[in-house]
């Protein structure tokens, strides 16, 4: 029967050694209790997401909750109970969950949480109640959790000490008993590559030439090689750009992308020969999406979807060279040229193959088709009735609202500094975390609402006040302006192109991304 049949959704924030362990053991006990209870398991796979977290800090998409979420609304869930092992490993958001919560009060599906040893009823108010009370405590807890993780992170830049994983160049010595860290050194091997690739840019080397040479030294790239992940291309010259203009390399300890003092670890590269190379690599007066001059829409702008290099404008052979014409042509004249076609290309990984074992360039597209399609999903995301409100549309009160929030939060997190001060004065950690309980949700309610109120560039908002003539508002734009627009709203990729598809013209919207910002 339906109602006796279960689905799971299993999930881990963490797995480091990603063996899956710990979505094996919510499985487990999942299956024990659906034996005691009579549930029968439904054949399907159980939605499995691993290292994926369900906070509203999450940067990585939850793919399998997101295909549950589709299935419910789609009523092809195909069971009459979802199994979670514990409440919060379905989301620690409340508006989440909440959606969760009505798309199975909807489809008639309970909720079963094994640890509760419990089977919810949506359409019941009280088990109703429960679940979201269990949501607001996830969610509060993880709130929590992040800003003391924010704290230790403050305190440790303001320390000059490190944060996260180890950087290419140093390498960490603990204590061998207490684990505790005892100092940070220059890696023998990898600090003379930090060295050597500064040393090459003040001379006059390319980025692309210094990622060729290393690739083809097998000098090992910065970011471990896992599988599928980019780092397989080896050293790619943004790479060596991203490893040059990394202040921590200069001694100096950066945290929220401002240098705010020196480092506990010494300097690869001494700093007044840092400033230099930043000078080169970041000029003042060359701005970052190389806007001008230019000739070409999306060129540096697009992305490959594959080493996610900026793509580029090329010239591509458009079939065979025409046939000599029987007047006026001899042998001796010269052979006719093929035509010709302007197209986006990638450069490919500097002197690397890539994960398919092949050199060269990954994607290319007909620069007229890109340009068309980039533009038409430029169109309807800013046709859509909630562009503005995603964005923050400025109006006449938006400057008072924005202010007064901007005091508000100043307040707040002056506030909380004094606590933390007399805490510290009077060792009362209980008041510490009495008042950052009451005061941090209400400055990130503030934050929320600043960031809904973020300023739109006037030319985004021109076209959005010209959408039943949006077309003409286009032509009318510099090529700059549409740039800039482009920028503002979507970063576009573009893949490969689908073994099935080859040799079909016209254009393939299936290839690219469109990447909103």
């Amino acid at each position: 029967m339906r109602e006796l049949t279960v689905r799971e959704y299993l999930r881990v924030s963490k797995d480091d050694r990603r063996t899956g362990k710990s979505p094996d053991q919510q499985h487990n006990e999942n299956l024990l209790a659906f034996k005691r209870e009579g549930f029968t398991l439904h054949p399907a796979q159980p939605y499995r997401d691993v290292d994926r977290s369900a906070s509203r800090y999450a940067r990585t998409t939850r793919e399998d909750f997101e295909q549950l979420v589709r299935d419910l609304e789609n009523d092809v869930f195909g069971a009459g109970v979802l199994a979670l092992w514990e409440s919060s490993r379905g989301s620690r958001k409340v508006s989440e969950w909440s959606r969760l919560i009505e798309l199975c009060e909807e489809r008639s599906v309970r909720i079963w949480v094994t640890t509760h040893g419990r089977l919810y009823d949506p359409s019941n108010a009280r088990d109703r109640r429960s679940l979201h009370e269990d949501a607001v405590d996830a969610e509060y807890e993880s709130d929590k959790t992040s800003e003391r993780i924010r704290r230790n992170v403050r305190d440790a830049a303001k320390r000059g000490r490190p944060h996260g994983k180890n950087i290419y160049g140093y390498r960490r010595i603990y204590d061998s008993t207490t684990r505790e860290l005892i100092k940070i050194e220059e890696h023998p091997e990898q600090a003379p590559v930090v060295r050597e690739a500064a040393q090459r840019i003040l001379d006059g080397d390319s980025l692309y030439a210094i990622a060729k040479d290393f690739n083809l030294r097998d000098i090992a790239p910065r970011r471990p090689t896992r599988k599928d992940h980019r780092s397989n291309l080896g050293w790619t010259p943004p790479a060596v750009k991203q490893m040059l203009t990394t202040p921590a390399y200069a001694g100096k300890r950066q945290h929220k992308d401002q240098i705010i003092g020196d480092a506990i670890w010494p300097a690869i590269i001494e700093q007044e020969t840092w400033y230099r190379l930043q000078e080169i690599l970041r000029p003042d007066n060359r701005r970052r999406t190389n806007n001008w001059p230019v000739t070409h829409l999306l060129s540096g702008i697009a992305f490959c979807a594959v080493c996610r290099s900026p793509l580029r404008v090329g010239k591509q052979n458009a079939g065979s060279r025409p046939t000599r014409s029987s007047e006026g042509e001899t042998d001796n004249d010269p052979p006719a040229r093929r035509p010709r076609y302007y197209a986006y290309v990638c450069r490919g990984a500097a002197g690397r193959p890539d994960p398919d074992g092949k050199y060269g360039f990954h994607v290319a597209m007909k620069e007229e088709h890109l340009d068309k399609i980039v533009k038409e999903l430029l169109f309807a995301r800013i046709s859509r009735r909630d562009f503005l409100v995603s964005l923050g549309a400025k109006d006449e009160k938006t400057d008072i609202r924005r202010k007064a929030l901007l005091v508000e939060v100043k307040q707040l997190q002056e506030y909380l500094d004094e606590v933390r001060e007399q805490a510290a004065r009077s060792l009362r950690i209980d008041l510490l975390i009495d008042q950052e309980a009451r005061i941090m949700p209400r400055i990130e309610i503030a934050q929320a609402e600043l960031e809904r109120l973020a300023e739109i560039d006037p030319i985004v908002l021109r076209l959005t006040k010209n959408l039943d003539r949006i077309d003409e508002a286009w032509r009318e734009l510099e090529i700059i302006e549409k740039r800039r627009v482009i920028s503002t709203i979507m970063m576009p990729t573009v893949s490969r192109v689908d073994p099935t598809l080859r040799g079909v013209r016209g254009k393939n919207y299936e290839r690219v991304h469109p990447g909103w910002k």
